[in-house]
Protein backbone atom coordinates (compact mmCIF):
# COMPACT_ATOMS: atom_id res chain seq x y z
CA UNK A 1 0.00 0.00 0.00
CA UNK A 2 1.54 3.34 -1.06
CA UNK A 3 2.10 6.20 1.89
CA UNK A 4 -0.87 8.47 0.64
CA UNK A 5 -2.90 5.16 1.32
CA UNK A 6 -1.91 4.94 4.58
CA UNK A 7 -2.00 8.47 5.45
CA UNK A 8 -6.00 7.88 4.36
CA UNK A 9 -6.99 4.80 6.07
CA UNK A 10 -4.93 6.23 9.66
CA UNK A 11 -7.32 9.46 8.83
CA UNK A 12 -10.48 7.47 8.60
CA UNK A 13 -9.66 5.33 11.15
CA UNK A 14 -8.63 8.81 13.08
CA UNK A 15 -11.69 10.52 12.79
CA UNK A 16 -13.71 6.97 13.60
CA UNK A 17 -11.84 6.76 16.56
CA UNK A 18 -13.19 10.90 17.19
CA UNK A 19 -16.93 10.51 16.41
CA UNK A 20 -17.72 8.97 19.32
CA UNK A 21 -16.21 11.75 22.02
CA UNK A 22 -17.88 14.13 19.07
CA UNK A 23 -21.35 12.54 20.18
CA UNK A 24 -20.80 13.69 23.67
CA UNK A 25 -19.89 16.96 23.16
CA UNK A 26 -23.07 17.48 21.60
CA UNK A 27 -24.84 15.47 24.85
CA UNK A 28 -23.28 17.48 26.76
CA UNK A 29 -24.07 21.17 25.12
CA UNK A 30 -26.97 20.82 24.48
CA UNK A 31 -28.59 18.12 26.96
CA UNK A 32 -26.21 18.36 30.04
CA UNK A 33 -25.60 22.13 29.48
CA UNK A 34 -29.39 23.42 29.39
CA UNK A 35 -30.46 20.69 32.77
CA UNK A 36 -27.44 22.05 34.82
CA UNK A 37 -28.26 25.79 33.31
CA UNK A 38 -30.92 25.51 36.40
CA UNK A 39 -28.58 24.69 39.19
CA UNK A 40 -27.56 27.85 41.69
CA UNK A 41 -24.16 29.09 42.09
CA UNK A 42 -22.61 28.43 38.35
CA UNK A 43 -22.27 24.83 39.30
CA UNK A 44 -24.31 24.56 35.68
CA UNK A 45 -21.05 25.72 34.74
CA UNK A 46 -19.07 23.92 36.91
CA UNK A 47 -20.66 20.74 35.28
CA UNK A 48 -20.95 21.30 31.89
CA UNK A 49 -16.85 22.57 31.79
CA UNK A 50 -15.83 19.31 34.00
CA UNK A 51 -17.95 17.52 31.25
CA UNK A 52 -15.77 18.92 28.64
CA UNK A 53 -12.86 18.32 30.22
CA UNK A 54 -13.62 14.76 30.43
CA UNK A 55 -14.37 14.50 26.97
CA UNK A 56 -11.21 15.70 25.84
CA UNK A 57 -9.05 13.38 27.99
CA UNK A 58 -11.19 10.48 26.67
CA UNK A 59 -10.68 11.61 23.01
CA UNK A 60 -6.87 11.44 23.30
CA UNK A 61 -6.88 8.18 25.74
CA UNK A 62 -8.72 6.66 22.89
CA UNK A 63 -6.09 7.49 20.33
CA UNK A 64 -3.28 6.16 22.04
CA UNK A 65 -5.63 3.47 23.76
CA UNK A 66 -6.32 2.10 19.71
CA UNK A 67 -2.36 2.79 18.74
CA UNK A 68 -3.27 5.29 16.56
CA UNK A 69 -1.10 8.01 17.59
CA UNK A 70 1.07 9.25 20.50
CA UNK A 71 0.69 11.89 22.73
CA UNK A 72 1.41 14.63 19.99
CA UNK A 73 -2.19 13.14 17.93
CA UNK A 74 -3.94 13.05 21.40
CA UNK A 75 -3.16 16.91 21.77
CA UNK A 76 -4.74 16.97 18.21
CA UNK A 77 -7.81 15.32 19.25
CA UNK A 78 -8.01 17.88 22.42
CA UNK A 79 -7.65 20.58 19.03
CA UNK A 80 -10.03 18.80 16.77
CA UNK A 81 -12.66 18.12 19.57
CA UNK A 82 -12.26 21.81 22.03
CA UNK A 83 -13.17 23.70 18.36
CA UNK A 84 -16.34 21.28 17.54
CA UNK A 85 -17.23 22.03 20.94
CA UNK A 86 -16.25 25.79 21.36
CA UNK A 87 -16.32 27.11 18.01
CA UNK A 88 -18.90 25.23 16.19
CA UNK A 89 -21.57 24.88 18.64
CA UNK A 90 -21.10 27.77 21.16
CA UNK A 91 -19.59 29.86 18.64
CA UNK A 92 -22.93 28.81 15.95
CA UNK A 93 -25.57 29.50 18.60
CA UNK A 94 -24.10 33.21 18.47
CA UNK A 95 -23.98 33.48 14.74
CA UNK A 96 -27.55 31.74 14.73
CA UNK A 97 -28.17 34.69 17.48
CA UNK A 98 -27.01 37.36 14.91
CA UNK A 99 -28.71 36.02 11.81
CA UNK A 100 -31.63 36.78 13.31
CA UNK A 101 -31.44 39.77 15.48
CA UNK A 102 -28.58 41.31 13.64
CA UNK A 103 -28.20 44.31 16.36
CA UNK A 104 -27.95 42.06 19.06
CA UNK A 105 -24.41 41.33 20.33
CA UNK A 106 -24.48 37.78 18.49
CA UNK A 107 -21.38 38.95 16.49
CA UNK A 108 -19.39 40.47 19.32
CA UNK A 109 -19.63 37.38 21.12
CA UNK A 110 -18.36 35.20 18.32
CA UNK A 111 -15.58 36.70 18.42
CA UNK A 112 -15.20 36.29 21.95
CA UNK A 113 -15.56 32.89 21.44
CA UNK A 114 -12.54 33.01 18.36
CA UNK A 115 -10.30 35.09 20.94
CA UNK A 116 -10.74 32.52 24.29
CA UNK A 117 -10.73 29.57 22.00
CA UNK A 118 -7.24 30.64 20.39
CA UNK A 119 -6.16 31.73 24.45
CA UNK A 120 -7.75 28.18 25.83
CA UNK A 121 -6.06 26.44 22.78
CA UNK A 122 -2.93 25.16 24.81
CA UNK A 123 -4.90 23.96 27.60
CA UNK A 124 -7.03 21.62 25.19
CA UNK A 125 -3.86 20.08 23.73
CA UNK A 126 -2.55 19.52 27.45
CA UNK A 127 -5.55 17.69 28.23
CA UNK A 128 -5.93 15.72 25.36
CA UNK A 129 -2.46 14.91 26.13
CA UNK A 130 -3.13 13.60 29.40
CA UNK A 131 -5.46 11.57 28.16
CA UNK A 132 -3.49 9.83 25.62
CA UNK A 133 -0.23 9.52 28.25
CA UNK A 134 -2.43 8.11 30.77
CA UNK A 135 -3.54 5.45 28.28
CA UNK A 136 0.22 4.61 27.62
CA UNK A 137 0.98 4.67 31.15
CA UNK A 138 -2.00 1.85 31.57
CA UNK A 139 -1.05 -0.08 28.75
CA UNK A 140 2.97 -0.58 29.93
CA UNK A 141 1.66 -1.03 33.65
CA UNK A 142 1.93 -5.18 34.14
CA UNK A 143 -1.48 -7.04 35.41
CA UNK A 144 -2.14 -7.16 39.20
CA UNK A 145 -0.87 -10.99 38.91
CA UNK A 146 2.30 -10.36 37.62
CA UNK A 147 3.47 -7.88 40.31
Amino acid sequence: MTAGGDMSLNMKKFLAVVRRPAFFLLINFFLVNTLFALLPHGLGDIGYNAGRICIILYGGWLVVRRKLGNAWHAASVGIVLYFIDHVVLKGGVFLLNYLFKPDGPGLAAFSGVIASFIQLLPLAMLVGAMGGLFARIMSEKPPADQQ
